[in-house]
């Protein structure tokens, strides 16, 4: 009996499966969990030095799941089973565990190779890619928890159980696999690092039946019912928002009820969909998802700003966050897995860290912001529209051409982001009108801060200001960058989808361009000055191209009820708390 292209078999010799609802134990000790994709894992360096991520369903079985259990050279080469298909697929029994075997389905993942011609049966798979592994799992997962699709029918399919990345690495020769491929591959999920020289081995439940195409050479389906089941699982998957772009007989497992008859359930054939690794979302549900996320957020900030002024409430958290408090301002905080970085989203609400990750962020068309140093405008794959700077904490100040103003700059230093965040917060709080601050993301490598001079001041004053595993929130030589809701004027269409009613630019430019009386900019300064001032807060070098003006669609700038400019402060670098136990920040 053959076996289908993504591996599975008939078999008892496998050992056992695992049942879809498993329960959940302990992680083992050294166990890190992260959050990949939308998946939770647990993730452990194995003793020979490879990556081992257990999914919550292998959490039971992580035993089993052990590198020694199942991929120990001798026994998986003496009790692996090779199945039929273009990739390296097989099914391999674990060593007893407290008496119990587990059967595995194991699939070096493909991410980066050459989709071959074979499996190319239309046009549009010319370009196509096989899905990275978090990518696989996470779309796994996704339509293993859908709501979409038929009501009461369910698409079966494999249990992903854990990844293994073995340590060894293949010379580039050797992999097989393309470097422009795997950079494609980073661009769809440039948070997930891909190394195109270890292997990625994906391990699945195993789920007995045999593939369509065998039960009709079986006589157990007909040529109609054959090609009716196909068509009925393609259309079944499509309406759950998913497609597979080589869909085939021998994706859809039949179970056997005996030596002549399937397994049928309410007159119809049950079957389990297999073979991932060109799935993708449908159009259709690509653009709900986005859309949902973005209706999302803008409900979860409102909540956020909401909750400003009530006493914090008790919120379960994952357990790869951790809520904190820094200078009057509640973040959650994490890492950023892959990256090595970390990243604080302003707020109690944990379902917003992952619309702020940098692969939500960074990889989207920017627009560079002049005259503001290294800040884009960008539209996030959530439809999130924001602005992202790079802090220049810890640099010194240009100061040859201010005379006594650039002396006092030099003196106060560049706030931290946090500061940012506390001042903008605080301004926030007393009626201010300054753009809201979204994230704050550390990136994973070090910046190229000169070894001198650079301003250490902010370091030492954050010095005590620590993580929940004890480090330092303001590290020397990492790059830091902030990130802030991208302001369209006061009009609340703006929140509400479609393309905003107001097109922000700065005061330089709005007199650059006509739009603005240098006068009427000067007054609209000089007014934030004393507003500023009389909140406690001074702005050391508040400028037109700090504020933020807007046209409406008729073209014409936004005003007050007084008729004078309505502006929105935007640059927090500079800005000094006049009373540090009030405003959270020196």
């Amino acid at each position: 009996m053959s076996a289908a292209d993504s591996g599975t078999r008939v078999g008892a010799r496998a050992g056992t499966g695992i049942a879809e609802g498993v329960g959940l134990v302990a992680a083992p000790g050294a166990g890190q969990p992260v959050h990949i994709l939308g998946v939770d894992y647990v993730h452990t360096v194995t003793g020979e030095g490879g990556d081992l991520y257990i999914t919550e369903a292998g959490l039971s079985r992580a035993q089993h799941l052990q590198p020694e259990n199942w991929f120990e050279r001798q026994w998986f080469r003496t009790h692996r089973e090779v199945l039929r298909g273009t990739g390296a697929v097989y099914v391999v029994p674990t060593r007893p565990v407290a008496g119990e075997s587990l059967g595995l389905l194991v699939k070096f993942n493909r991410a980066g190779e050459r989709v071959p011609v074979a499996t190319m049966l239309v046009k549009e798979l010319l370009d196509c890619d096989f899905n990275g592994p978090f990518e696989e799992f996470a779309l796994v997962e996704e339509l293993r928890r859908r709501r979409r699709g038929t009501p009461g029918r369910r698409i079966q399919t494999q249990v992903p159980l854990a990844i293994y990345v073995p340590p060894e690495k293949t010379q580039p020769s050797q992999s097989g696999k393309f470097q422009w491929r795997i950079d494609r591959a980073i661009a769809r999920h440039p948070g997930v690092a891909l190394d195109i020289l270890r292997d990625y081995i994906m391990v699945y439940s195993w789920l007995p039946g045999v593939d369509a195409s065998e039960a009709h050479e079986m006589g157990l389906l007909t040529d109609h019912a054959l090609r009716a089941l196909t068509v009925q699982a393609t259309a079944e998957l499509r309406q759950a928002g998913f497609t597979v772009l080589d869909m085939k007989d021998a994706h859809v497992i039949v179970q056997l009820a005996s030596a002549t008859d399937l397994e049928v359930r309410d007159g119809e054939i049950e079957y389990s969909i297999i073979d991932y690794e060109l799935m993708e979302r449908t159009a259709e549900y690509q653009g709900e998802v986005q859309e949902g996320r973005r209706k999302a957020y803008a409900r979860r900030r409102r909540q956020v700003w909401q909750e400003d002024e009530r006493p914090p409430r008790s919120r379960s958290l994952p357990a790869h966050l951790d809520a904190t408090r820094i200078l009057g301002v509640d973040f959650i905080h994490g890492r950023t897995e892959s990256t090595g970085g970390a990243l604080w989203v302003v707020g109690r609400d944990p379902e917003l860290f992952d619309l702020f990750l940098p692969e939500r962020w960074r990889t989207t068309p920017q627009l560079p912001l002049p005259p503001s140093r290294e800040t884009y405008s960008t539209e996030s794959k959530d439809h999130i529209r924001l602005v992202w700077k790079v802090s220049s904490v810890g640099e010194r100040p240009e100061v040859a051409t201010r005379g006594a103003q650039g002396f006092r700059l030099l003196a106060y230093g560049v706030n931290s982001p946090f500061e940012e965040f506390a001042l903008a917060n605080w301004l926030h709080r007393q009626g201010v009108p300054a753009v809201l601050p979204l994230a704050i993301y550390r990136t994973g490598h070090h910046s190229l801060l000169p070894d001198w001079p650079y301003d250490t001041s902010r370091y030492e004053s954050h010095e005590d200001l620590r993580t929940a595993d004890g480090a330092p929130i303001l590290e020397p030589r990492r790059n830091y960058i902030t990130l802030w809701e991208q302001w369209h004027g006061p009009d609340p269409r703006a929140d509400e989808g479609g393309a905003p009613p107001h097109s922000p630019l700065d005061g330089d430019r709005a007199v650059a361009e006509g739009w603005a009386t240098a006068d009427e900019m000067s007054k609209l300064v000089q007014d934030f000055r004393m507003r500023l001032l009389a909140v406690g807060v001074e702005d050391l070098n508040l400028l037109a191209a700090h504020l933020l003006v807007t046209r409406g669609e008729d073209g014409a700038l936004r005003r007050d009820d007084r008729g004078a400019l309505a502006g929105r402060l935007c640059n927090f670098e500079f800005l000094r708390g006049l009373g540090p136990e009030d405003l959270g920040a020196g």
